[in-house]
């Protein structure tokens, strides 16, 4: 029987019988589907939710460690008599370790797949957490903070990808929101432990809590079946693994299609003669940098780069305006409490107020109707002109903030521009999974994610810089961001089906295949 497959799949025939019939005679009488068909005709199930709660841990260990590392750095600060430069080196070189972790992880995943990439990478994230903890020194807490954040940087992409290739179109925005929802919530939960036992059990125990989400998410993933769709582009001639994932992902969805009576359509990876290749970094990046998707990938560049300086920067932006008195806007807080004996907890000095923490549950809380929103009108209107509206309305609400306002007026301005920023974030994160065909997909995700942080990590750098001299001038720098923004949504263009990058692919590789009587067969996932 597997000789009899293994023949099979080694023909021209682009359509596979995954039920492995042993008279092919029949084949050309089997119904003929993608495995997205499949998908879309599969009821919500209990695998679904092991899906969304395994990816979102994953999200939420995101969060959660470059939230924990806000909230360490000052108590290390005071501990260990860390100076200014050391501080700062810490953040950088961690910001910077998220970057190249998001642009050399997506490759892997596109090579050895989404299901081990995104184990390890959290298994090492938890390990990586867990040994920052044992910390004697600065040195050692900087090496695998670096390590954390490489992880943390290839980890949230895959997140967000291994759901667009398991998931039906009819559920694919609605998971998107939870894995979002879960990476809000990691901020909500950092800050609300730091303020309730930061104090009584010292930054070790804390951080090694902040590593529980990544151990929870690697124990989930290994129950869950690998990508079907990269699975159906990277296999060579045995199906079973491809079949195995389906059966496993369709169990209980009381699926539309019984799958001893289909042909699955096989999606091999071919150069511009129709040779089999195999995925690999350069080719994932030549793929990325085509003729077809050249002028695409440096548009979402840019709009990605410049939202997350605008995210980052607009962070430090707010807390000058209260730190600077601005427009005679001020808040005065105490530190956090100081009980603890141990000399490795909190000391007298200039740590995170009470107030700092309560500000960040609160942020993190008012990002959840952005998330619900930002999903509903790219489901209702579309991505693009959702993108076009949160982008003016940031520049609007950025402009507002140069002018001197009531103290109510200027909180909820703010409120609306965080929320504004973190819905064309949202959307964004809808908008790459889309551009790229499956065998590039994790690799274009994450070279943008990538390269987008470290463009953050000198933009906020000018911001904060300029936040020095003047903060009119570091809003100034974000309504100009702003700017740009609109004018790159306005010259984005963004494909709404998936399968629409991979027929793109097909056109300029020329690698359309035929059947026995010469029609052209579809191409999709």
């Amino acid at each position: 029987m597997q000789e009899e497959e293994m023949t099979l799949l080694t023909e021209t025939d682009p359509l596979v019988n995954i039920s492995s019939p042993s008279n092919t005679s029949n084949r050309r009488e089997l119904t003929e589907v993608t495995v997205q068909d499949v998908l879309d005709k599969a009821k919500f199930s209990f695998i679904d939710v092991m899906f969304l709660v395994a990816l979102g841990l994953i999200a939420m260990a995101d969060s959660m460690q470059a939230c924990y590392l806000a909230i360490v750095l000052p108590v290390l600060k005071c501990n260990w008599h860390l100076s200014a430069a050391q501080e700062a080196t810490a953040t950088a070189l961690t910001l910077c370790g998220t970057g190249f972790g998001a642009i050399f992880v997506g490759p892997l995943s596109d090579r050895h797949g989404r299901k081990p990439t995104a184990a390890i990478t959290s298994l090492v994230l938890f390990v990586s957490m867990v040994v920052t903890s044992f910390s004697p020194n600065f040195a050692f807490f900087l090496f695998f903070g670096i390590v954390g954040g490489w992880c943390v940087g290839g980890s949230l992409s895959i997140a967000y990808t291994f759901w667009a290739e398991v998931s039906s179109q009819k559920y694919r925005a609605a998971g998107v929101v939870v894995i979002t929802i879960f990476w809000n919530s990691g901020l909500a939960i950092s800050n609300g432990f730091a303020l309730l036992v930061l104090n009584r059990i010292g930054w070790r125990i804390f951080t090694a809590m902040m590593s529980l989400p990544a151990i929870m998410a690697v124990i989930i993933i290994l129950f869950l079946p690998e990508s079907p769709k990269f699975l159906n582009r990277a296999r060579k001639d045995d199906p079973t693994k491809l079949i195995d994932a389906l059966r496993k992902k369709l169990r209980g969805s009381n699926t539309y299609y019984n799958l001893n009576e289909v042909r699955i359509a096989r999606e091999p990876d071919t150069d511009s003669e129709g040779t089999l290749q195999e995925s690999s970094i350069t080719r994932s990046f030549a793929t990325i940098f085509g003729d077809e998707l050249r002028k695409d990938t440096f548009k979402i560049l840019a709009t990605y780069s410049c939202l997350q300086v605008l995210y980052k920067g607009l962070l430090y932006v707010v807390t000058g305006i209260f730190a600077k008195n601005f427009c005679g806007l001020t808040i005065s807080d105490s530190p956090i409490d100081q009980n603890s004996g141990s000399n490795d907890d909190i000391s007298e000095c200039d740590t995170l107020s009470n107030g700092d923490l309560i500000n960040g549950i609160l942020l993190s809380v008012a990002l959840y109707p952005s998330t619900v929103i930002s999903v509903y009108m790219a489901e209702k209107i579309g991505e693009n002109r959702t993108l076009k509206l949160f982008a003016m309305a940031c520049f609007v609400f950025c402009a507002v903030l140069l002018f001197c306002l009531p103290t109510a007026l200027i909180f909820l301005n703010i409120g609306l521009l965080i929320f504004s920023v973190a819905g064309m974030s949202l959307v964004l994160y809808m908008i790459l999974p889309q551009m790229y065909p499956t065998v590039a997909r994790n690799s274009g995700f994450g070279l943008v994610d990538g390269v987008g942080k470290l463009v953050a990590s000198i933009g906020v750098f000018v911001i904060t810089a300029a936040l020095e001299s003047s903060v009119r001038g570091a809003i100034g720098i974000l309504v100009l961001i702003c700017l740009l923004i609109i004018v790159q949504s306005f010259l984005l263009k963004v494909r709404g089906d998936l399968r629409d990058s991979e027929a793109r692919i097909s056109e300029v590789n020329g690698s359309h295949r035929k059947d026995k009587v010469g029609n052209s067969l579809p191409h999709s996932d």
